[in-house]
């Protein structure tokens, strides 16, 4: 049985003050002042914090809310949250709709217990009346009883609403929102996954009233990060929220707007929908999500939005971020005097936009250009032409009709009255402005440059053409010009590094004009107007010119390069075609020759001048140019030259015939303004051809004394120096000096001193030149050397290989191999000496030798003294130093240069030549030894590859010679070293060389009787201090020249030093004597030391061990001669042995040795041993 409600509410009633406690509403419950104090406790916050209360009044009469705490921007978030209370209120459980506090809630869940619980306490007076009342209207709504859970659900699903209401409250941007909101979880019993999706729905309810209002503002992201922060949410969180609200509004919108109103960009809803887009991209990159993080969460809002693509809805919220930036921007360029902005607050908004470098660096460069139209009083955007042709969506049908189209175009532009922009210029200050701003934004040099050219170049461009075509026109100088020019650049601030470029595009385009207009004429043969036209246009050149030396750039110095070229569309001639310019050309060509009464033809100097000038403005090439003198003068020339050259050729040349030949041409030269290059390019065939006419008649091809001044004529008259016609000369009588060069040689090979003198008039009468000659000379002489380098190469092969290497190599089957004396080969050294080969290499030296194909080379110079005789008698001689040139045989033909010869074969030729000058004995053998380098310059061997080979010889005769003179004497004496000399001489081996060679073999030698003597056994310290002796005598080092180990080294001064430390004789007075061993072993001093002291432990352990087993057996006396030998070997120690002795046997041994006959001995030596042997022994009595 249940409490009945009405009752409830009867006993509630009772109570006026209880009743009057509350006023309920759909909204926020409110509080009536009676009741605040004790209901609304404030919540507990930081003591440094002030307390704020999480609730705020209402009348009892409005549900209009009152004044907040928010600082929002006026977007649509708060009226969202609004909306978003009330219609959860419109929803809400009867309960709810009366008790919005969820504690008071929770208390009405009294209506479910027992009826007399219930009773009772509804009877009961209480200081919980309030709690009392809230049963009554409880129990009197529900009519008959609620259950406990019941109410809770209802108390939980109020939550979110709750939420909103407390962000409206105390604001996004409230100090202790956060806490306040969190606070709710508790109070309405709600576990936090369904807190965090609370949360998440209200951040999401705000978000979309947000992107409802298509203003968009910077403050609303704060605001949204302010909210982020207010609700605690995390990456995740927001993220949810960013793909929910996007859902939710796309749904909304699409709802009245169809998918093609929303391609217009301009259209409220796709404005509505970039700035969702762009709110979302800002939270979540502030939100510092991964790369990987935020395209998953960007991509899933871009998806609910219609399936927008990644780079699509990154480009709409990049649209909708630029706008807040160029108003940054523009704010910039306005508070620039104040100083109120910099670069760093710049940097700030593009990072909260989100507005990336690149993209910051073009608006940086549009904005400057827009500061710099303003400083030159023009409106900040350029005017757009709004001419509409009415012709232009006409189809063009022919070619004509696109040129008559462009030709009116341009003849319109023509007419057209020229704009006075003179006064167009910046403001004053405008540089400092300009300065600033640039610095402000980050641009370099060049931007703010290109920017600044960009918006003044037109204008100056007008003064340009209008002060060239007023010089052009000989109304100003070229000074005037320029310095007006020059002031005009000035103005605008453009660049020295610009001009030159323009100026170049401004005198390209002044002379194009004039260039232009003639080509009309050339093309419908109007020759008058075309020359008169282009006479002019040269005087513009000219004046251009001047106006550009003013400004002293080199850059001009070759004006026509720098201003016609023909390959380039934009220079003065660019648009002419390559038949245009040649037709322009040949007409005033051909109105520059003059005509004379009697037919003749002539060029003025001044008309040749003018031509050039204007090859220089056509494009077109001296080359040409000659071309076309060519053509025009040419035949004229050609019959003139010839008819000269016929009348020499005729013979009986005399000075008047060569004077009147001479001004003939001279007067079609000096008319037609020939160059000498054309001259000569027809004068040269007709010379060539008269030479070949006199070798073809002179009998045996040599031309007699008349023909050979006949052709001297010729070249005088036709001004061609010999050395130009060598040439020819050579190639018809190059055969017959060879043939001469090849008679004088007769049957010896030698040409002898008398047939010199006629070779060398030989030479001068065919007219061939120096180094001509001695190329033929050489190839004549190679032809006869070349059989006689073949027959030794082959004699060598036969000497040196067997039959079947020959056949082998030959390629052909040979017999028995019999030398020319009849022997079978022999050999000395390892090489076969016997064969007739030696007499034909000396045949080959004499041949080059005594035809003097060696030729000597200056490679450098030396000094050397000299001695001056005295200046007087009875004076002193001087020594002078001088330099002198150092020469160095070259030997232009060798074997292997002709191929007659390989390199192995060439190097077993000079091996056979050198040992048999060695070996020889005969009175050849001086001759053969002074014929070495010669003959190995013949074969083409280098200075470097004789020397190896002679080296290698050398080594062998080294080796054997000192190997045999040390195994007897023990040493070389001075005859073998003068037998060694004598070797070096003849084997052409430097001395260096040589000396390497006599080290190397001593070190041989020697490191085989280390071998012998340290292999052998034990050998006496006699043998060892002898082989150590003789090394360093011989200035040899035992480790790196002899190759004793480190090892050995050290054996060696032990076993040298061990006889004498164990006779006495090395004692520690011997210091000088180790030392000297030690050095002579190239031991180191820790070395020496530690080999004696490894000898002295090891031989004072094996006397210690005596003497303890002397005295174990009773051998007292002989224990004591073992002290004495203890005490010689502790000397070198100090007594400090390292031993370890029983105290007893210590004893005993000192008091032994202290007993023993000291008869003799000094007492301060007595003291001496036994102090060192009781420190040896470790005795402390």
């Amino acid at each position: 049985m249940r409490f009945s409600a009405i009752a409830f509410a009867a006993v509630v009633a009772s109570s006026a003050s209880t009743a009057s406690a509350f006023t309920v509403s759909p909204g926020v419950a409110n509080l009536s002042p009676a009741v605040v104090s004790q209901r609304n406790m404030p919540i507990a916050f930081p003591a440094t914090q002030p307390r704020k209360a999480f609730m705020t009044t209402r009348s009892a009469t409005s549900t209009a809310s009152t004044s907040t705490s928010l600082n929002l921007a006026g977007g649509g978030g708060p009226e969202a949250l609004q909306d978003y209370i009330t219609s959860l209120s419109t929803s809400a459980s009867p309960l709810v709709k009366k008790l919005n506090n969820p504690k008071l809630i929770k208390l009405a869940g009294v209506a479910a217990v027992p009826l007399s619980y219930a009773l009772g306490a509804a009877m009961t007076p209480s200081r919980r009346l309030a709690a009392r009342a809230v049963g009554g209207v409880v129990a009197a709504i529900t009519a008959g009883g609620v259950g406990k859970n019941a109410v809770e659900e209802d108390v939980r699903r109020s939550c979110p609403s709750a939420i909103a209401a407390r962000l409206l409250e105390l604001g996004v941007d409230g100090e202790f929102v956060s806490d306040g909101i969190d606070r709710l979880k508790d109070d309405y019993g709600v576990d936090e996954e369904d807190f965090t999706t609370m949360k998440t729905e209200v951040y999401s309810v705000y978000l979309v009233g947000m992107a409802k209002n298509p203003l968009a503002k910077t403050a609303e992201l704060k605001e949204l990060s302010n909210l982020r922060d207010a609700l605690s949410m995390d990456n995740m969180m927001v993220g949810q929220a960013h793909a929910d609200a996007a859902k939710t509004f796309y749904r909304d919108v699409t709802r009245f707007t169809s998918v093609e109103e929303l391609d217009d960009e301009d259209h409220p809803d796709r404005v509505s929908l970039d700035k969702m887009l762009f709110l979302s991209e800002r939270a979540f990159r502030q939100g510092k999500e991964t790369d990987e993080a935020f395209t998953f969460e960007f991509s899933r809002v871009a998806k609910a939005l219609g399936g927008l693509s990644m780079s699509e809805a990154l480009e709409r919220a990049k649209d909708v971020a630029r706008p807040f930036y160029e108003r940054a921007l523009s704010s910039t360029r306005s508070k620039l005097e104040s100083g109120a902005v910099n670069s760093d607050m710049l940097r700030r908004a593009r990072v909260t936009l989100g507005i990336t470098d690149e993209e910051a660096k073009e608006m940086h460069v549009e904005s400057f250009a827009k500061e710099v139209r303003a400083q030159l009083g023009l409106p900040e955007e350029e005017e757009d032409d709004d001419e509409i042709d009415e012709n232009q969506d006409k189809r063009v049908e022919t070619v004509a009709e696109i040129q008559a189209k462009m030709q009116k175009m341009k003849e319109e532009a023509e007419k057209k009255p020229v704009e006075d922009t003179s006064s167009i210029k910046f403001k004053d200050g405008a540089f400092d402005q300009l300065s600033k701003l640039q610095d402000v934004l980050g641009l370099t040099d060049e931007d703010a440059d290109y920017e600044i050219a960009a918006a003044t170049e037109g204008y100056w461009r007008n003064t340009a053409l209008q002060t060239l075509d007023d010089a052009i026109a000989g109304t100003k100088d070229p000074a005037k010009a320029w310095n007006i020019i020059q002031s005009r650049q000035k103005e605008l601030y453009l660049k020295d590094s610009s001009m030159k470029s323009m100026m170049t595009s401004i005198i390209m385009q002044s002379l194009g004009k004039p260039l232009e207009k003639v080509n009309t004429f050339a093309r419908v043969n109007n020759a008058a107007a075309t020359y008169d036209g282009l006479v002019d246009a040269i005087a513009a050149k000219e004046t251009c010119k001047d106006v550009l030396k003013e400004a002293g750039w080199s850059e001009f110095e070759d004006f026509e390069k720098a201003c016609f070229d023909p390959f380039d569309k934009a220079s003065a001639c660019g648009f002419l075609t390559n038949m245009d310019r040649h037709n322009m050309y040949q007409i005033f060509f051909q109105r520059s020759v003059k005509v004379s009464e009697d037919g003749g033809k002539s060029i003025s100097d001044e008309a040749k001048a003018r031509m050039k000038e204007l090859r220089g403005m056509l494009g077109i090439s001296d080359q040409e140019g000659e071309n076309q003198i060519r053509n025009f003068f040419g035949p004229e020339l050609q019959s003139v030259l010839m008819a000269a050259v016929d009348e020499v050729m005729r013979g009986n040349t005399t000075d008047v015939l060569l004077q009147n030949m001479k001004d003939k041409i001279g007067g079609v030269i000096s008319n037609f303004q020939l160059e000498e290059e054309m001259v000569r390019s027809y004068a040269g065939p007709l010379y060539n051809r008269a030479v070949e006419q006199i070798a073809y008649s002179a009998p045996g091809g040599i031309p007699s004394k008349d023909q050979v001044a006949t052709l001297a004529s010729l070249r005088e008259l036709l001004g061609i120096a010999m050395e130009d016609v060598y040439e020819v000369h050579v190639n018809t009588f190059g055969a017959q000096y060879k043939k001469g060069i090849k008679e004088a040689l007769g049957t010896t090979g030698v040409i002898r001193e008398e047939f010199r003198a006629p070779l060398e008039d030989l030479r001068s009468r065919l007219g061939v030149s120096d180094q001509a000659a001695k190329d033929i000379y050489l190839e004549a002489l190679s032809e006869r050397m070349k059989p006689m380098i073949e027959f030794i190469s082959n004699e060598m092969e036969r000497l040196v290989l067997t039959n079947d290497q020959l056949a082998q190599k030959r390629g052909a089957d040979y017999g028995e191999d019999y030398f020319k004396s009849g022997q079978k080969p022999s050999g000395k050294l390892g090489l076969g000496t016997d064969g007739n080969i030696m007499s034909d290499i000396m045949n080959l030296v004499d041949f080059y030798v005594e035809n003097g194909i060696v030729e000597k080379q200056v490679v450098g110079t030396k000094k050397v003294e000299k001695k001056v005789p005295a200046d007087e008698e009875g004076g002193e001689e001087k020594t002078i130093t001088v330099e002198e040139p150092v020469y160095e045989s070259t030997y232009p033909i060798t074997a292997m240069g002709l191929k007659c010869i390989d390199e192995k074969v060439a190097e077993l030729c000079y091996r056979q030549f050198v040992v048999s000058s060695f070996t020889d004995q005969s009175p050849n053998a001086a001759r053969y030894e002074a014929s070495k380098a010669t003959f190995g310059g013949i074969l083409g061997l280098s200075t470097e590859k004789m020397e190896e080979i002679g080296s290698n010889i050398g080594g062998m005769v080294y080796d054997n010679y000192i190997t045999q003179s040390m195994s007897t004497k023990g040493a070389l004496d001075q005859q073998d070293m003068m037998f060694l000399a004598n070797i070096q001489g003849k084997l052409g081996i430097s001395a260096e060389k040589g000396e390497q060679m006599m080290l190397d073999t001593q070190k041989k030698i020697i490191s085989e009787e280390a071998s012998a003597l340290l292999d052998s056994g034990s050998p006496s310290p006699e043998q060892i201090k002898a082989f150590r002796e003789k090394c360093n005598s011989m200035g040899l080092d035992l480790e790196t020249d002899v190759g004793l180990s480190k090892s050995r080294l050290v054996n060696m001064f032990a076993m040298e030093i061990t006889p004498g430390i164990d006779s006495g004789e090395i004692t520690m007075e011997s210091a000088e004597q180790l030392q000297e061993i030690q050095e002579s072993l190239g031991l180191s001093e820790e070395d020496g030391e530690e080999v004696i002291a490894t000898l002295i432990t090891e031989r004072a352990n094996g006397i210690l061990a005596d003497i303890i087993g002397c005295m174990l057996r009773g051998m007292d006396a002989v224990a004591v001669e073992s002290m004495e030998a203890l005490v010689q070997y502790a000397a070198f120690v100090d007594g400090d042995l390292g031993f370890e002795v029983e105290e007893a046997n210590a004893n005993r041994a000192y008091n032994m040795f202290e007993n023993k006959d000291w008869s003799g001995v000094d007492a301060e030596e007595v003291e001496r041993q036994k102090t060192l042997l009781k420190k040896a022994l470790g005795v402390t009595i």
